[in-house]
């Protein structure tokens, strides 16, 4: 008897061997899948926290021939930012905690504006909140935080971390022009 080929016993184990790499390489796929689920939710969060301390930036606070000048007015929690809101009013300490109208808006899973105020809408996958608190007896230097967080973890107090969530603060000085 001549040995040509293989036998069938070698081709199940090697068909056995397979599955087992395979099965292997799966439950990576799944877990790299997570992880860039989880980096995306951290990537947009950031995305929106840095945008919306860019337009707390963009108000007036400054020096205007020897008068104070600040932007008490600006309503942030629409889009567009509109007249009607606090601007850079001091938003109270519990700001990143809780929705404090004019302090805070929803967005969906792709960023976009939801509404500025009363209960989270369908579709609301982030709550933004931000605080503007002055760092100075004199109100020329203001601290201003954004918290983005996903909304099912919204409830949780801003001391704690949690997943996906984005925290930019700074502080703005006034500037004489």
């Amino acid at each position: 008897m001549q040995d040509r080929g293989f036998s069938l016993i070698e081709v199940l184990v090697a068909m056995g061997v397979l599955c087992v790499a395979a099965l292997g390489a799966m439950q990576f796929v799944a877990v790299a899948t997570g992880m860039m689920s989880r980096a995306r939710t951290q990537s947009l969060a950031a995305t929106l926290a840095s945008a919306r301390m860019e337009q707390l930036r963009a108000l007036r606070f400054e020096f205007d021939a020897g008068e104070r000048v600040t932007d008490l007015t600006t309503n942030l929690s629409t889009d567009p930012p509109a007249p009607g809101g606090g601007g850079l009013a001091p938003s109270g300490s519990m700001s990143l905690d809780v929705n404090i109208g004019g302090f805070f808006d929803f967005l969906d899973d792709h960023g976009r504006w939801l509404s500025g105020g009363g209960s989270a809408p369908g579709g609301t996958a982030f709550v933004r909140r931000w605080s503007v608190e002055p760092a100075d007896a004199g109100g020329d230097l203001l601290v201003l935080q954004v918290l983005v967080r996903p909304a099912a973890a919204a409830g949780a107090g801003a001391a704690r971390r949690v997943e996906g969530e984005a925290r930019y603060t700074t502080l703005r000085a006034r500037v004489v022009r």
